[in-house]
């Protein structure tokens, strides 16, 4: 069996990293388990690691209630999925509790019942936050390794990211639109949402990762060119895969539907601003809303 690729998903919350699990979970060349984010190179602090195990382990007991219903309903596929979903958990959980003094846990977690596929994934956009140390360890692993980091424009990741931070705070008797303009304003006038910021620092972030990955291990794209068309073709490319179907894929990265406040789109814009002459400067082909709103800030 040929070596395989190991190829690894950063990106900011909301751009599309959740479309792209999706699509190359389910595609014959690429070999993913049923977790999307191990979060294994986000928890070598003790803190994060202890609270990310008990995510894991409350996700186990979860599924756990769920077969228990599928299989007194005889759902024969969701006793399956649900049997996947929980053996996965259980090796991660494994795997980040191991002896860390090399990656081999890691690694094996990421190969176990592979068959001849020829690319691993990992798709953990908190990777993004990783520190220079952390990413030259990724670059260090005993595996050939292509990262893929996904930008979406920067006020509709921004506006998705801030509908999503609502929603999850919104309070009995709340209004949701009102919430998430409370919440923008916050961000545009505040330091209160810092890590809406940090994690759509597209700048900050790309910099990091080029100054330890070469161009032939790192790919970055807009979660725009998700779909079938030439760009899709050659981000396909680049993870070593050939171009399937995208259209199927529903995007993840939308969120729930709330108009964007239009007396704060100038604003917005400028506090985005070198988000967008970084990119501008230093990539290629805006696609057409990056161009538009690029227009509104002339």
């Amino acid at each position: 069996m040929a070596d395989p690729t190991l190829l690894i998903c950063v990106g900011a919350t909301k751009a599309g990293t959740s479309w792209m699990y999706r699509y190359l979970h389910d595609h014959e060349e690429c070999f993913a388990r049923s977790v999307k984010e191990c979060q294994y190179f986000s928890t070598f602090n003790s803190k994060k690691l202890k609270r990310q195990l008990k995510i894991l382990n409350r996700l186990v007991v979860q599924y756990e209630a769920r077969l228990i219903e599928a299989e007194a309903a005889d759902d024969i596929i969701r006793i399956l999925n649900l049997s996947r979903r929980i053996d996965d958990t259980k090796a991660l959980i494994m795997a980040l509790s191991a002896d860390r003094s090399d990656d081999s846990a890691y690694l094996e977690y990421l190969q176990a019942g592979r068959m001849d596929e020829t690319v691993l994934l990992d798709v953990t956009p908190a990777y993004t936050l990783l520190e220079p140390a952390e990413i030259a360890r990724i670059c260090a692993l005993p595996i050939r390794v292509k990262l893929q980091y996904l930008m979406r424009d920067p006020l509709e990741r921004l506006w998705s990211h801030v509908r999503m931070v609502a929603k999850r705070s919104l309070k009995e008797g709340q209004d949701f639109l009102i919430n998430c303009q409370d919440i923008l304003q916050r961000v545009l006038h505040t330091q209160e949402e810092a890590h809406i910021v940090t994690r759509g620092d597209y700048k900050s972030n790309i910099v990091r990762f080029a100054a330890v990955f070469d161009r032939s291990q790192f790919q970055v794209g807009f979660s725009e060119n998700l779909q079938d068309g030439p760009k899709f073709d050659s981000m396909c490319a680049y993870w070593g895969i050939s171009a399937t179907s995208a259209s199927q894929i529903k995007p993840a990265h939308v969120g729930v539907a709330a108009p964007f406040p239009e007396g704060l789109r100038r604003d917005t814009l400028q506090f985005l601003k070198a988000q967008y002459d970084f990119v501008a400067d230093n990539f290629a082909d805006l696609p057409e809303n990056w161009q538009k709103n690029r227009e509104l800030l002339a």
